[in-house]
């Protein structure tokens, strides 16, 4: 989860993405040719606190200002709004409060499909982020569907490894692409993970393939071992004017899928 400098990594598309409804979508819309839904989450009435945890602090950069007060994990219209505050407490040292959640998603050696769809009501300095992180916080490996950077135009899919920032390698593959969108209008952000390649679709264009490689160096693609919790958050620099906020995240839904036939790789 972490904003990648050099353009030389990146890969950019332009899409005229646009999606204003926030209606939930009837069982037809969820079916998907060779996929079967295995869990969904809509957010209706509650946070499933026996499926999703809110996120604890800790030092990571993401995570360094998650609080599990409920004013950051609102239910609206059928949406989970995860928030990012600033903080007034005069007991509390942090300057800022942002909500998160997560929950396991897959195991080593798991062919999937995971799909969330959302808007977001950003600030300067704030990153509304859809990421997949080793469930034993092995560093420098994670896969991030969705990251926006403050005001953006577009927001960032890519994956990170061992390969791609140790070893120096983000461009060979290039591990990350530029989707030009409106981040305001909702959008369907998924993933597929198959034991040769990580697949990128934002509202079902595929934007970015990122596959394994023949390589001697070290940690190319370390994505089909390890088993992955999917964390869902708002994170904020350490200079954010907090006279912007809030920031918002809006999560209409979440699903997952597996395939219906045996498969090792995108078709």
């Amino acid at each position: 989860m972490k904003k990648i400098t050099t353009w030389l990594a990146l890969s950019a598309i332009s899409l005229g993405l646009i999606s204003c409804s926030g209606q939930k979508e009837n069982e037809d819309e969820k079916a998907r040719k060779g996929w079967s839904l295995v869990w969904e989450d809509d957010f209706d009435t509650s946070l499933d606190t026996a499926s999703w945890l809110k996120t604890p602090k800790s030092k990571l950069p993401s995570f360094r200002y998650m609080s599990h007060h409920e004013g950051l994990y609102v239910l609206q219209e059928g949406n989970l709004v995860l928030r990012a505050l600033a903080n007034d407490a005069d007991n509390d040292s942090m300057p800022f409060l942002t909500g998160g959640i997560n929950r396991p998603a897959f195991n080593a050696g798991s062919i999937n499909r995971i799909e969330v769809r959302a808007r977001m009501n950003t600030v300067e300095d704030a990153t509304p982020y859809l990421s997949l992180v080793p469930a034993d916080k092995t560093k420098n490996i994670s896969i991030d569907f969705m990251e926006r950077y403050g005001l953006d135009e577009f927001v960032y899919q890519s994956v990170t490894s061992e390969y791609t920032t140790t070893q120096g390698m983000p461009d060979n593959p290039p591990s990350s692409v530029l989707v030009g969108v409106n981040p305001g209008q909702y959008h369907t952000y998924a993933v597929e993970n198959y034991a040769d390649s990580v697949v990128f679709y934002v509202d079902d264009i595929r934007t970015k393939k990122y596959p394994r490689i023949l390589t001697d160096i070290p940690g190319q693609f370390p994505f089909y071992d390890h088993d992955f919790d999917l964390f869902i958050g708002v994170r904020l620099n350490k200079d954010t004017d907090p006279s912007v906020l809030p920031a918002d995240l809006f999560i209409d839904w979440v699903r997952y899928y597996e395939p219906q036939q045996p498969v090792t790789s995108e078709k």
